[in-house]
């Protein structure tokens, strides 16, 4: 019975794109009917419209059964037999196994104490070993972290902190060293035949990106470490990123940069704010007294370099944004403020979306384009470390990471700052 319905809707497939061919043809016509001048049979064209619809759709259906029935066709062996083989985890490279589900178990359970069965083991320490040997790290005990989970924990990040979000980010490992204009470069000039073109000497300066150390650790119990794997993988995404996102958001406004000599803070990247307020005179901060005016938010806007102007986007944290920028109004009394949660942020003034993030000073508003103006590296991706407390019965997770960021062109960000900070 199956070898005899096969052959019947082998023919009918057969025949199928004949039919097909025809109905589309018919269809043309009938379009052809309706737009010209001669007068036609309306309720018949489109009887006749709706009938071929569904005789199209029943061919359509008809081929999908005979190609779900045909599987096991001399064709269907021949396309099968073309296609790679699965490669094996322990047969992977350490970066192509981070990416499977049965390393994302072994790491899994590895972090939360339970033991793993020899294969399992065999395949979870040569992954790390061989990644220890391509990063050239000594240290025993450095896990290294599904993709999908230190992928889950870099989106965390940026959700809770979208000034790290919106600056540009590359994946170099080790140092990264950048030319940059150093903003005296003189534009072309209009010349005559007889006159002889100046050189101008180009200036470049350096972006160099060395890498600073990023780490946090949380305690869980032991009691909360027997939780379900999936739990435990969330809730490690949701820790480490909303503690490592907060670290990162506030480098990018304030780090402090490389320390000098007799400096005792440690190496961070440098933050918008602090180029800003080393540039003589300050042009790019512009500074308030109680509130922000209307021509106070115009001067910041026309601070910014043209060019950088199309990216802008307003950041502040959620105080500043509804007691400061909500409250606005333009010269004739009208708000600006309008809330618009569509475009990814709270608001909008003067069509520049507003964005709320937590690492910004209270009266303090940054306008600017993080994503050309602003570069960050990050040297070395996530890695995980853990200890045991056994009289606590607690277990340390510290996420570790290598980043570092600076400043591509002050031009790009202007801030807004009370003249009167509160101490």
């Amino acid at each position: 019975m199956k070898k005899q319905l096969r052959h019947k809707l082998d023919l009918q497939t057969f025949a199928a794109p004949t039919r097909l061919s025809e109905i589309e043809t018919r269809k043309a016509e009938i379009r052809g009917l309706l737009e010209g001048d001669e007068e036609v049979d309306l309720n018949a064209l489109e009887t006749e419209l709706r009938s071929l619809e569904e005789e199209a759709t029943k061919i359509e259906k008809r081929k999908q059964i005979a190609a779900g029935i045909n599987t096991d066709t001399l064709e269907a062996r021949k396309l099968e037999s073309l296609k790679p083989p699965e490669k094996e985890v322990r047969s992977m490279k350490w970066d192509e196994a981070i990416e499977t589900k049965e390393y994302r178990a072994a790491w899994a359970k590895d972090m939360m104490g339970v033991a793993l069965d020899t294969e399992e083991r065999s395949m979870y320490d040569r992954v790390n070993v061989e990644y220890r040997d391509f990063t050239h790290t000594t240290e025993n005990s450095a896990i290294l972290i599904p993709k999908t989970v230190s992928d889950g924990i870099w989106k965390r990040a940026e959700e809770q902190y979208p000034l790290w979000a919106d600056v540009r980010k590359l994946r170099v490992r080790g140092n990264l060293t950048m030319i940059k204009s150093d903003g005296n470069a003189v534009n072309a000039r209009w010349y005559d035949e007889l006159t002889k073109v100046e050189t101008d000497k180009l200036g470049f300066g350096e972006l160099n990106l060395t890498g600073c150390e990023l780490a946090k650790a949380i305690q869980v119990t032991w009691k909360l470490r027997k939780m379900a794997i999936e739990d435990f993988v969330s809730y490690i995404v949701r820790e480490i990123g909303d503690r490592m996102g907060i670290a990162l958001s506030a480098a990018v406004y304030a780090g402090k940069g490389k320390p000098g000599v007799g400096d005792t803070f440690k190496p961070e990247p440098r933050g918008i704010k602090t180029v800003l307020e080393a540039e003589s005179g300050t042009p790019q901060i512009i500074k308030y007294d109680t509130d922000i005016a209307f021509t106070t938010l115009t001067a910041a806007m026309g601070a910014i370099h043209s060019s950088y102007a199309n990216g802008v986007t307003i950041y502040a944290n959620n105080t500043t944004i509804w007691s400061n920028l909500a409250t606005l109004v333009d010269g004739m009394g009208r708000p600006m403020f309008i809330a618009d949660v569509m475009a990814g942020g709270v608001g909008r003034i003067f069509g520049r979306t507003i964005k709320a993030d937590a690492t910004i000073p209270n009266g303090e508003i940054l306008i600017g384009n993080p994503g050309d103006g602003y570069l960050a590296n990050i040297n070395e991706d996530i890695t995980m470390y853990t200890e045991d407390h056994v009289r606590e019965r607690l277990t340390d997770y510290m996420g570790y990471a290598i980043v570092d960021g600076d400043v591509v062109d002050s031009k790009a960000f202007v801030i807004i700052a009370d003249s009167t900070p509160t101490p």
